[in-house]
């Protein structure tokens, strides 16, 4: 490591050799990693200041004295410099910088109008192209009820291009009356393209305009006493309330408008988006931001704009509770990333104050959880009961089936403080395995799958058993085999002699028991774990049953084989929906002749009679 006077000499020496020029530095400590990246209007200014060690904070004086190095790029502008910056420190993520730890993406809706007849479907990435799309939608639960009702009040298809290529027949959504079927002409290109216009009229907000042209339809109809037509319309009319009475907050005057709020503590830092499109809220998402100590609040929001507007569509205003010094750089910025101009607003003191003050209280919710791990405590008394330093990562194990059919095993993974539902892992155990429902070779199969494989390098300080001495003996020995023996800890929750739930005894590799009792923090802890395992075991293992149940049923028809079983499940989604068909309905599906259309009806009605 340089002595400060070596550093402030070579910061002055870089400094003098940069020049005046706009453009973006590079600091390096002693091992060659990047440990800050900033930009300059002026870089010999802004790297001079850096020698000033009386003036800087703590938290900068700490990252001068671990230069090494320095490096820079010239650029031609302050907002070239704005954008390299933004680049490099997303690839990098250098340690002094502040950078956003939630890299989310978000669904939009689509209606791809490059297809004669344009269909309406979700769609998930950083940024959809070439396509009409509208979002983002942060609550994925909103875009799916928008798209529902899309569907009902305007007919339009969802499926495939090649799925709408090659039908025959209407299928199931023109029935339930959410396609209009334009696959089989029954509907002309004029009256379906006039319906797309009013779906991209609603989710661009102009639901007046959409609902007076309904209404306009709807009369006409009735003048020309067509009666069925006048009702299908009026659904629709119907179906566009419904969307406009779920919204609690309406934006007349600004369609599209994100508010975004920071709450803040001495090492962390959180935002809060809620998104309005289309005048309508349509969800808030929270964020953390990393490595803050001593950042001004203007300073974390200008990295949070530049970083999160990257990779999701921005909008055409924002309405902030933070002040950025320089906002006409950030809309410059976000007009090259996105070729979108935004307006943006300070508003502690606007009309939106109410929405900006709800939004704040969703950062304070969300820091104060990332600050709080409510499992800290069991985490050290675990600690303590295994003899380990610390514990990143438990990964607690739990099989189902039923008389060793449809086995499986589970994996539930807890991580940074929570249950990570997303890293938990399914077992599919062979019947061989399972044979006479044996648990102890099922959780051996399941611990050796594991790991063995190269999907998960990460390694659990500790594997939570489901049951007793002989389910943690076995566990030993898988783990042995594998040579882990020193890096893995394992333990097992066995029910006492009296079965009671909730006050279980815990099982120690040495054979030990441990006794903890029913109020116990660190026994309750481990039982969430272990019933969250249990929870996923049982749902994995009906779903797999009822997959079985349905291949059964089917393979007992007369003329249906595996050609023909694959069609009608394509079709009608599920047996129980083959069972309300009628043989006309059944006749529909490609590939279906009378004869197997009967055969199949007469079944269903045989045994729903018996």
């Amino acid at each position: 490591m340089k002595k400060p006077e070596e550093v402030a000499e070579l910061i002055k020496s870089v400094a003098n050799e940069a020049g005046m020029a706009p453009g973006v530095y590079k600091m390096l400590n002693e091992a060659g990693r990047i440990i800050y990246i900033g930009k300059a209007k002026h870089l010999k200014n802004r790297l001079n200041s850096y020698a000033r060690f009386g003036q800087l904070s703590n938290r900068t004086k700490m990252m001068v004295s671990n230069i090494n190095s320095i490096e820079y790029i010239v650029v031609n502008s302050d907002i070239e410099a704005l954008l390299l910056e933004n680049n490099l420190i997303k690839k990098f993520k250098p340690f002094y910088n502040v950078l956003l730890k939630d890299d989310k993406t978000f669904p939009y809706i689509v209606i791809d109008d490059t297809h004669e007849f344009p269909r309406i479907f979700k769609y998930r990435t950083l940024r959809p192209k070439e396509k009409i799309f509208f979002g983002p939608y942060p609550a994925i639960s909103s875009l799916n009820n928008t798209i529902k009702v899309i569907q009902k009040a305007f007919l339009l298809r969802s499926c495939t291009d090649h799925f709408f290529a090659n039908r025959e027949r209407p299928c199931l959504q023109y029935f339930i009356k959410r396609c209009s079927a334009p696959c089989v002409q029954k509907i002309s290109k004029e009256q379906y393209a006039e319906n797309v216009q009013f779906a991209k009229d609603l989710l661009n907000g102009k639901d007046e305009i959409a609902r007076r042209n309904l209404i306009d339809q709807m009369n006409e109809a009735a003048k020309e006493m067509n009666f069925e037509l006048a009702a299908v319309i009026r659904d629709r009319i119907k179906a566009i309330t419904e969307i406009q009475s779920r919204q609690y907050v309406q934006i007349d005057n600004l369609s599209s408008i994100d508010f975004i709020a920071i709450a803040t503590n001495a090492n962390c830092a959180a935002f809060a988006v809620t998104f309005f499109r289309a005048g309508k809220n349509v969800g808030t998402e929270t964020f953390i931001m990393e490595h803050i100590i001593e950042a001004s609040p203007s300073e974390m929001g200008e990295s949070f704009i530049t970083q999160f507007y990257k990779t999701v569509t921005p909008p055409s205003n924002m309405v902030t509770n933070f002040e950025l010094p320089n906002t006409s750089n950030i809309k410059e910025y976000i007009r090259l990333i996105a070729s979108q101009n935004v307006n943006i607003i300070f508003g502690q003191n606007s009309i939106y104050k109410k929405i900006l003050s709800i939004t704040k209280t969703n950062a304070q919710i969300r820091l104060k959880k990332e600050l709080f791990n409510q499992y800290e405590p069991q985490l050290t008394s675990l600690c303590k009961l295994l003899k380990i330093e610390k514990i990143n990562r438990i990964e607690a194990y739990d099989n189902s089936h039923t008389h060793g059919t449809n086995a499986c095993g589970v994996m539930v993974v807890f991580e940074n403080g929570a249950i990570q539902r997303s890293k938990s892992r399914k077992f599919n155990i062979d019947d061989t395995t399972a044979q006479g429902g044996d648990d102890v070779q099922m959780m051996r199969f399941s611990l050796e799958k594991r790991f063995k494989s190269k999907k998960i390098q990460e390694i659990p300080e500790l594997i939570v058993i489901d049951g007793g001495k002989t389910q943690v003996n076995v566990a030993q020995n898988v783990i042995a085999e594998l040579g882990l023996a020193d890096k893995v800890k394992i333990i097992g929750i066995a029910k006492q002699n009296d079965r009671k739930i909730g006050d279980e005894k815990i099982v120690l590799e040495t054979g030990d028991e441990i006794i903890l009792g029913h109020k116990n923090e660190l026994l309750s802890f481990l039982i969430t774990l272990r019933n969250e395992a249990h929870r996923t075991a049982i749902t994995f293992h009906r779903k797999k049953r009822s997959q079985c149940m349905t291949k059964s049923i089917l393979d007992q028809i007369e003329f249906v084989g595996a050609v023909r079983k694959k069609l009608l499940l394509e079709h009608f989604g599920s047996a129980e929906l083959m069972k309300k068909a009628s043989i006309e309905d059944l006749k529909m599906v490609k590939g279906i002749d009378s004869k197997t259309a009967t055969s199949v009806f007469e079944f269903f009605n045989r045994i729903t009679n018996e």
